[in-house]
């Protein structure tokens, strides 16, 4: 069986969606998909939510700019490279630039996107973009949300790494994100 034909087997025929609850941060739907083994009809909760973005910042001096706040989730402070959600309007690039100098206070005229990963697909159907911002500089204009206290961390990238080893760093999605800025570096070595 040639790999569409495998892929044709397993993918469930949505026949129909509804939202349900709509949040701030995001929508619940209800799907109704067949089954295409069973041909039976059964319901999923999906999440619907805008696109997330982190943004991996570097100074000259190879040191990485994270920063550490409380995630309710969690209820626990977390250390993690700044990010968000992609605004409506803007790209993931541009989201991404924003919320460095509004989490950190830092810069960068240019990034590079590392990769996108789908963060749950089981649950959520957004995309979550990586980009590498180098020679990131100060602008002392740090301007977090209103529902954000966030604190600035700078940390030498060999740190970073066992930070991840250690779960200093353990919030899932960065340490994706930080899995491909290792790779990229890996790559230039």
């Amino acid at each position: 069986m040639e790999d569409g034909q495998k892929d044709k087997a397993l993918t469930w025929e949505l026949v129909e969606s509804r939202t349900d609850r709509v949040y701030n941060l995001f929508s619940v739907a209800i799907h109704k998909n067949v089954s295409p083994r069973t041909g039976n009809v059964h319901e999923f909760q999906v999440l619907n939510s805008p696109d997330w973005v982190a943004i991996i910042p570097i100074t000259s001096d190879d040191k990485m700019v994270l920063v550490k706040q409380y995630r309710h989730g969690s209820g626990e402070i977390s250390l993690e490279p700044p990010g968000g959600l992609v605004k409506s309007g803007q790209s993931p690039e541009q989201s991404g630039l924003e919320e460095l100098e509004e989490e950190t206070g830092y810069r960068s005229s240019s990034v590079e996107l590392l990769g996108w990963l789908y963060p749950m697909p089981a649950l959520f159907s957004n995309k979550f973009w990586v980009y590498l911002a180098r020679d990131v500089v100060p602008t002392g204009k740090k301007n977090p949300d209103e529902t954000e206290e966030v604190q600035t961390v700078i940390m030498p990238v060999a740190q970073v790494r066992d930070a991840v080893r250690t779960g200093g760093i353990n919030c899932a999605v960065m340490v994706a994100a930080l899995h491909l800025f290792f790779d990229k570096i890996k790559e230039m070595a």
